[in-house]
Order: C-alpha cells, then sequence, then structure tokens
C-alpha cells in the first residue's frame, strides 16, 4: 500500500506491506515475511528517505499528525460503526485527544513537576522532622524521662510551631541543673568531713612517730659503743694507704719497665733464632759458617757486605734484559720469516689458476643473460593464460547454471499462472456468496450497510463452501509472491547468461584441458626465466669477485718476496746480538740476575730489623734496673721497710673512699641520734603517743569512711554536670533543628497545597478539575460551540451540545463531559441516549467543530480532511439533505470531505466518485466527475 499526504505544507509517502506466507525456498510448507514500513518526504530537491523501521515510521507519523490512530480516528476519520466514539469516550479519553491535538502536554508536565517537587518538599521535611524526634528523644534519654506523646509522629510539627516542643526540652534542662545544684551542696558536706578527720588521723600518726624516733636513736648509740675497735683499725688502714699512695707512681713505673724488659728479651732471642735459620736455609745468598751473629756491630757488618754485593749484580741487568729481548725477536723473525714462505708459494699456485676460471665464468653469465631476456614477454603470456584457462572452467558452471535458473523462470511463471486462476476462482465464488457475508455482519437494532433498515427478517445464509475474505487477501498475497519470484528468475537467467557470453569471448575457443596445458607449459618456462635472471645475478657478482681476487694475488705475491728479504736480513743480526750477551753473563750464577738481586736486598733487611730489635731491648734492660733502684729509696722515705710493704698498703679509690664512708656515716648517725636525744620538745610528744591498735584504728576507719562518702558526692557532681551539659548541647541543636525546620516545613506545606490544586484534589478546588484538563475545558468550549453552530443548522434546532464538569463516576477525572441538551424538553441527557441518526449528526457536527477550532489554534494540527464511513442510512431523507449541505459547504470553503458509503442517493450529491469494481482478475478503481 502507498499513501501519499500533505500535513503543515510538506509532503510524504507512506509505503506498508502487510504479513504475508510464501512458499519456503528449499522443502515443503510456508514461510512468514514479516511486515515492513517506509517513510519519504518529498520536496523541491527529489525524494529524501527518513526510515525503514515499522515502529519508527508509526512514531513519526503520530508525530507529524498530532495524534496516534485511535485519536485520528475520533476526529479526521469516522469510521462505519466508531464514529460515535469521541463524542461517547470519557473524560479520561478525551483530555488525551484534546492535548495532542492543541499540544498542551506543558501543562500535564507542570502538574507532574508541582507533585514531584511537592513529593521532594515532603521529602526533605521529613528528614528534618526525623533529625527534631531523634533530639528530643536524646533530651529525653538523658533527662531519664520518657517522651511526651504529643510531641511525638504526626503532633511534633504543630508542637514545633507553637514553641511547646522547645519548651518541654527548657523544663528537663532546668530540672536537671536543680540536681547539679543539689549535689554540688552534698560535696562540700563531704569535703570539710573528709578535712577534719585527716588532721585527726595525721596528729596520731605524729605522736606515734616521734615516739619511734627516741627508742631508735638511743638504739643506734649504743650499737656505735660496741663497734669503735673496728674504727680505729679502719683509720690506721687509711693512714698507711695515704702514705703509700705518694710511692704508686714509682710502682706503676717499675712494673712497666720489667716488663716490658721481659718482653724485650723475648723479642730478641725469638729475632736471632729467625735470623739465623734463614741464613742456614739452602737458598741463602751469604753463606752461614763465615758469619757470626750476637751483638749490634755484628749485625751491622752483616747488613752493609750484603748490600754491596747486591749493588755489583744489579748493574748487570739491563745486559741481560737486552738479551731477553734479542732473543724473543729473533723467534718472532724467524716465524714471521717461515710466513712469509708459505704465502708466496700459495699466491703463486692461486696466480696460476684463476684465468680458466673466469673464462668459465664468462660463458655462463653469457648463457644466463640470454635466457633472462624471455622474462617480461613470458610474464604477459602467463597472464593471458590464466584468464583463458579461468574463462574456460567457468563456462562449463555458466552453462549449467543457465540450464538451472530457466528450469526454476519456468517452474515459476507456471506456479504463477495457477494462482491467478485459483484467485479468479475464490473471486467468482465470492461474489456469488456476497449477500450471506454481508447478512453476517447484520446485528439486531442497528441499520443494514446496504439499506439502512434497523429490522433483518431474513438474511442470506453462507453456503458450506462460502470464501471469506480473508481467503481472498491470501490468494491475492500468494499471486504478487509468486509474480515477484517469477520476477526474481527472470532477473536472475538474464545475469546468468551475460555471465556465460564473457566466458565464452575471454576462453577464445579453447577447451578447460588445452587452457590448461598452454599455462602449464608459460608457467614452466616463466620459471626458467626467472631461474636463469637469478643465476644472472651470481654470475655477474662471481666474475667481479674472481677480477677482485686476481689483483689481491698480485699484490700479495709482491708484499711476500719482498718481506722474505728484509726478514733474512734482521735475524742475522739478532743471532749476533744474543751470542754478546751471553759472553759477558757467563760468570753470574744460575738463574735469574733480578731474583739474586731482590733476594740479597731482602735479607740485608731482614738482618737491619733484628738490629733494631736487638738495641731496643738493651735499653729496655737498662731503665728496669734504673727503677728498681728509685723505688727501693722512695719506701724507705716513707717509713715502709721495702718495695712489697709499700705493695700491701696500697688501696684503690674505691676502697679508700668506702672506709671514709663509713667513718663518716658513724659520725652523721651519732650526730643525729644527739641531737633526738636534746630535743626537749620531741621528747614530750614522744609520751603524749596514743595506744597502739585502739584509737589509732578508730580514726582510720572514721577516715576511710568519710573519704567513701566524699567519692560518692563527686561522683554524683560529674554525672549531674554530664547530664546539664548534655541536655544543653542538645537542646541548642534542637532549637538550631526546629529552626531550619521551620521555613522548609512550611514550603512542603504549601507545595502541598498547590499539588493537590493542580491535580484536581483538596477542598482549595471546588471545581475538582486538574489543572490541564481546565486548560483543556476553554478549548472543548470552543469546539461545543462551534459543533452547536453546525446543529444549529440540523433537525430544526433542536440538539445542542455542552460540557459537563460532573464525573461520570466516582473518582473519575471531571471537567471534560458532554451532555446533549433537547432544547424542546429543555433535559439534558447523555449522549448514549441518542437514536443512531441522532448519534451520527451530533458526531459530525463534533469531529466539524472540532476540526475548525484545531485549524483556527496557532500551533494545532490543522485537519484539511475528513473522512466518513457510513452512517448515512441511518437519516431520514430531510436529514440527509442537511447533512449533505453542511458537507458541500466545508468543500466550498477549501476542506477535502471523502465519504465512504452504499446510500444511492448520494450519488447524485457528490461531483467526484471514486467506484471500486471487482472483477475475476481483480479490483480496479473508476474516477467520475458529475457536470452541471
Amino acid at each position: 500500500m502507498v499513501l501519499d499526504f500533505s500535513v503543515r505544507d510538506r509532503r510524504f509517502v507512506v509505503r506498508r506491506t502487510p504479513e504475508w506466507s510464501r512458499p519456503k525456498k528449499r522443502g515443503d510448507g510456508l514461510l512468514a515475511e514479516k511486515a515492513s514500513a517506509s517513510i519519504t518526504e518529498t520536496t523541491g530537491g527529489g525524494d529524501h528517505f527518513l526510515s525503514a523501521r515499522a515502529a519508527e515510521v508509526g512514531l513519526m507519523v503520530s508525530e507529524l499528525m498530532g495524534m496516534n490512530a485511535s485519536q485520528f480516528v475520533q476526529v479526521a476519520l469516522l469510521p462505519q460503526g466508531e464514529f460515535q466514539t469521541f463524542l461517547r469516550a470519557s473524560s479520561q479519553e478525551r483530555h488525551a485527544v484534546l492535548q495532542h491535538l492543541f499540544r498542551t502536554d506543558r501543562f500535564a508536565r507542570i502538574e507532574d513537576w508541582v507533585h514531584d517537587h511537592s513529593r521532594e518538599l515532603k521529602g526533605r521535611s521529613g528528614r528534618d522532622q526525623a533529625d527534631v524526634q531523634r533530639l528530643l528523644d536524646g533530651v529525653a534519654d538523658r533527662a531519664g524521662v520518657p517522651t511526651p506523646d504529643d510531641l511525638a509522629g504526626d503532633d511534633l510539627a504543630p508542637a514545633a510551631s507553637d514553641g511547646r516542643v522547645l519548651g518541654w526540652a527548657l523544663d528537663r534542662l532546668a530540672d536537671a541543673r536543680a540536681v547539679l545544684a543539689t549535689a554540688t551542696l552534698a560535696r562540700t558536706a563531704t569535703g570539710t568531713a573528709v578535712t577534719e578527720a585527716v588532721a585527726r588521723h595525721a596528729a596520731a600518726l605524729q605522736a606515734r612517730e616521734l615516739a619511734a624516733r627516741v627508742a631508735a636513736a638511743r638504739d643506734e648509740l649504743a650499737a656505735l659503743d660496741a663497734s669503735e675497735d673496728e674504727a680505729v683499725a679502719v683509720r690506721a688502714t687509711l693512714d698507711a694507704a695515704e702514705r703509700a699512695a705518694t710511692c704508686r707512681p714509682l710502682l706503676a713505673l717499675l712494673d712497666q719497665a720489667e716488663s716490658a724488659a721481659t718482653r724485650a728479651e723475648r723479642d730478641r732471642g725469638r729475632a736471632l733464632l729467625s735470623l739465623s735459620q734463614v741464613l742456614a736455609s739452602p737458598g741463602c745468598p751469604v753463606d752461614a759458617d763465615e758469619t757470626r751473629l750476637g751483638t749490634a756491630d755484628e749485625l751491622v757488618g752483616l747488613v752493609r757486605d750484603t748490600r754491596a754485593r747486591a749493588t755489583r749484580l744489579e748493574t748487570l741487568l739491563p745486559r741481560e734484559a737486552a738479551g731477553a729481548l734479542a732473543r724473543r725477536d729473533l723467534v718472532a723473525a724467524r716465524t714471521r720469516l717461515r710466513e712469509a714462505g708459505t704465502e708466496l708459494a700459495e699466491t703463486s699456485a692461486r696466480a696460476g689458476e684463476l684465468p680458466a676460471e673466469l673464462v668459465e665464468l664468462l660463458q655462463r653469465l653469457q648463457d644466463a643473460t640470454a635466457r633472462a631476456a624471455r622474462h617480461e614477454a613470458l610474464t604477459l603470456s602467463l597472464e593471458t593464460a590464466r584468464r583463458r584457462r579461468t574463462a574456460a572452467r567457468g563456462l562449463l558452471a555458466a552453462d549449467a547454471e543457465v540450464l538451472t535458473l530457466a528450469d526454476a523462470h519456468r517452474e515459476a511463471r507456471d506456479q504463477a499462472l495457477t494462482a491467478r486462476e485459483h484467485r479468479q476462482v475464490l473471486l467468482a465464488r465470492r461474489l456469488a456468496g456476497m449477500a450471506a457475508e454481508l447478512a453476517g455482519a447484520l446485528t439486531d437494532g442497528e441499520a443494514c450497510q446496504v439499506c439502512g433498515s434497523p429490522e433483518h427478517p431474513a438474511p442470506a445464509l453462507p453456503s458450506h463452501d462460502a470464501v471469506t475474505e480473508s481467503d481472498q487477501h491470501a490468494a491475492d498475497a500468494e499471486v504478487a509472491r509468486l509474480s515477484a519470484r517469477v520476477d526474481l528468475a527472470a532477473r536472475a537467467l538474464a545475469d546468468a547468461e551475460h555471465r556465460r557470453a564473457q566466458c565464452v569471448t575471454a576462453a577464445e575457443g579453447r577447451t578447460p584441458e588445452d587452457a590448461a596445458d598452454e599455462l602449464a607449459r608459460v608457467s614452466a618456462e616463466l620459471a626458467d626465466a626467472e631461474q636463469a635472471r637469478e643465476d644472472q645475478r651470481r654470475l655477474a657478482a662471481a666474475v667481479d669477485r674472481t677480477r677482485a681476487e686476481q689483483a689481491s694475488v698480485a699484490s700479495r705475491q709482491a708484499a711476500a718476496s719482498a718481506a722474505i728479504a728484509g726478514l733474512q736480513q734482521t735475524v742475522a743480526g739478532l743471532e749476533e746480538t744474543v751470542h754478546e750477551v751471553d759472553a759477558e753473563l757467563a760468570d753470574v750464577p744460575s738463574g735469574s740476575l733480578r731474583d739474586a738481586v731482590e733476594d740479597l736486598t731482602r735479607l740485608a733487611d731482614q738482618v737491619e730489623a733484628v738490629r733494631r730489635v736487638v738495641d731496643e731491648a738493651d735499653r729496655t734492660l737498662e731503665r728496669a734496673a734504673d727503677l728498681r733502684s728509685q723505688t727501693a729509696d722512695a719506701a724507705a722515705e716513707h717509713a715502709f721497710d721495702s718495695v712489697a710493704a709499700v705493695r700491701a698498703s696500697v688501696l684503690d679509690a674505691a676502697d679508700q673512699q668506702r672506709l671514709r664512708t663509713l667513718l663518716e656515716e658513724r659520725e652523721r648517725v651519732a650526730h643525729r641520734a644527739r641531737e633526738i636525744l636534746g630535743d626537749q620538745h620531741v621528747a614530750d610528744l614522744a609520751g603524749a603517743a596514743p595506744a597502739p591498735d585502739v584509737d589509732l584504728a578508730v580514726l582510720e576507719a572514721d577516715l576511710a569512711e568519710t573519704r567513701a562518702a566524699e567519692v560518692a558526692a563527686s561522683r554524683a557532681v560529674h554525672l549531674a554536670e554530664a547530664c546539664v551539659d548534655a541536655v544543653t548541647a542538645l537542646v541548642a541543636r534542637l532549637e538550631a533543628a526546629i529552626t531550619a525546620w521551620a521555613p522548609l516545613r512550611d514550603e512542603s506545606l504549601r507545595a502541598e497545597a498547590m499539588s493537590q490544586l493542580v491535580r484536581g484534589l483538596g477542598q482549595d478546588n471546588q471545581l475538582q478539575m486538574r489543572l490541564s484538563a481546565y486548560v483543556l475545558a476553554t478549548r472543548l468550549d470552543q469546539v461545543v460551540a462551534a459543533a452547536n453552530e453546525r446543529l444549529g443548522h440540523m433537525r430544526d434546532q433542536r440538539y445542542l451540545l455542552q460540557r459537563t464538569d460532573r464525573a461520570a463516576r466516582k473518582g473519575s477525572q471531571a471537567g471534560l463531559g458532554l451532555e446533549v441538551v433537547d432544547q424542546w424538553t429543555g433535559d439534558a441527557r447523555a449522549p448514549s441516549t441518542l437514536s443512531g441518526g441522532e448519534t451520527f449528526v451530533v458526531s459530525l457536527s463534533l469531529a466539524l467543530g472540532l476540526a475548525d477550532v484545531v485549524t483556527q489554534e496557532a500551533g494545532g494540527t490543522e485537519i484539511e480532511t475528513l473522512f466518513v464511513d457510513e452512517g448515512f442510512g441511518t437519516l431520514d431523507a430531510d436529514t440527509l439533505d442537511d447533512v449533505m449541505d453542511r458537507l458541500d459547504g466545508l468543500r466550498a470553503g477549501g476542506r477535502t470531505v471523502g465519504v465512504v458509503s452504499h446510500v444511492s442517493e448520494l450519488r447524485n450529491r457528490i461531483p467526484t466518485q471514486v467506484h471500486v469494481r471487482k472483477g475475476r482478475s481483480g479490483s480496479s478503481i473508476d474516477v467520475t466527475t458529475l457536470v452541471g
């Protein structure tokens, strides 16, 4: 189906194919083809494709028309049996139609926004209310009382507004502060009692302590008298230690000197023993039998002789080095001389071989160049041979394909002819049973589509093999499918024949076997040419390398001859130098001369080290003898019998300090005891001490009891202070929360009231109408006024339409209801009570009025076309004239009115008529225009 329509000065073409079934290409059965649709916009520059998806096409058409299909059949197309839908629609259904037509959906969005905003504010206010409730419960918990019922739940908001919440919280704060004042007074009283008990207990303890001090002083004096002899001995020991301390530095020096002398004597013996072992060793350069050791002078002479001998041998070191260098150079020269002789022999032999090799390479290079020259021509021949082979092979497949497609084309054409014949048979059978088909749609009380009568006394009955409209549609779809299949088969056959002709031309009369043999031959020749090109590159490189080798061999041959002559002279000179050095070193001991020099030098160093050890030992022994004499003189001078007595009297600083501390402690103890016993006040207080375990125990028990009471009172004060602090902080937060909640609470209440108002709820909206319905009510009033203007010219001005604010039923939308007013009786009644003809007239007037108002509205959808399908059979002759006059007036005003009807009276009233004629080969359309 193709629909060409214009809307808002734009032209569109919609193509739609319904779902249909076709035979499967493989196997038996049918395959369902899905419905398809496309839309194209026609402009001055051509067709602009918009979409080929059925869902998108439907959505675009709805947006262009400003209404969907169900709304379109209520205002622009009055279909058979449904033209009264808009008249009898509910307020909600009429609301949706008018909102699309007048594009007032912004008011519905306003309703949704106000409602959503109200819900958001209510949620935020609820969170603030929860904060206030939580803080209020916290005050009650810290104050130890329950939260009053009139300050919780839904009662919290009014209580917060009139100040009852904050007042109750302040009362709890005052109660907490009163408890704190009482606890503070109790803590002060217990503190005073503790102070008094502590004073009494301290006085008793002081008296007892003084008595104990007097007794201890007497005991200390008695102990000091008993240990007086020991103190005298300690004083004598300290005196001897002080005299021995003056000799102590000499004792330390003497000990160090004797220890050093012992070590020096031991080191001298070890050094002389080690030196004698070195001189007695087999490799020593000095004769041990002729050498005497023991005194420092003897060691000095040995060092002098050894160093002189080493110096004499060291003067011969350069000649030894020159001989060694000459021997090394002589060996290298003889080696190079042998290598030069070998090189000369090899290059001479190679120089004789190279000319023959060069001649052979040049001949092979000439042959490869001749074979490689055919490569380019053979490449072109290979491409031609491949095309011929491909075309020869494709020709066989193309012949088979042409035969197969020709058979398929004949089969498709035969099936299409059979389907057309079957469709003609079904069409003839349906026309024969059309009366029974029309009778099957009759309903008692409703007008007949043919005669218009509501009574049906003898409807025709269908036969057992009656053809239905769906059978005919299926036959039409089958014919269309098979026709399309024939077209596809014809196009495929033509394409195959074209491909076969191309293969014949390209094969040039060759069979597949001939083409394959030709391709193999050319491929082999091309491979040989490619190998020849590779051989040509390889042989050219070999010729270059051979010529370069000839030049290199000649150069090497000349160089080897010159080298042999020079090396012979060098060898003779080096042999003469070696003989001279050997003669000079004939009287030197065997072995390396440098090793002998180093051994003598090392021996001289060892002897020198031993000499220093012997000198040091002699000096250490002399110092030790001097210190022994000085120490003996100092002991006698300080009243000691011997050096051993001095050593026995020496005490270290720690022992002397310990003995002095002991004597000083005796003096301090004696002095302190005498002071205590000499103080009369202390003696008096000691005599007044309380009896043990009687008065003091009572005082300690009283002190513990008063302190426990003080701790309990302090704890009560701390708890009361914490309670006051917590309640104070909670009250401050509660006051801040109530203050922060107040504007949001008021705003939420206003938003809730506004939401109910725009949604037609609450007491403020007396009409109980939504905002969008209220706006559309004005448009509906305009539509009703335009419809009444047309009704005024029909039915003797008996019926008029009016809008009603009443809801059809409880809970449904109000404000867009319609009533029919009978001006003869003054009664208003529902549109559903009208008869068939009255319903048609009122529905037509309402549709025309709606189209007029929508066209006049800026931004509305302009409805230039109206279709009316049947309904005219329910009108009497006068009413039919009135209706046609109104439709003629629309047509005269530029509107297009389409009438679908079987009423014969309309043939003379409608100037342009479209007749649909059915036949065996399908339906046809005739357009006729009445003249005059």
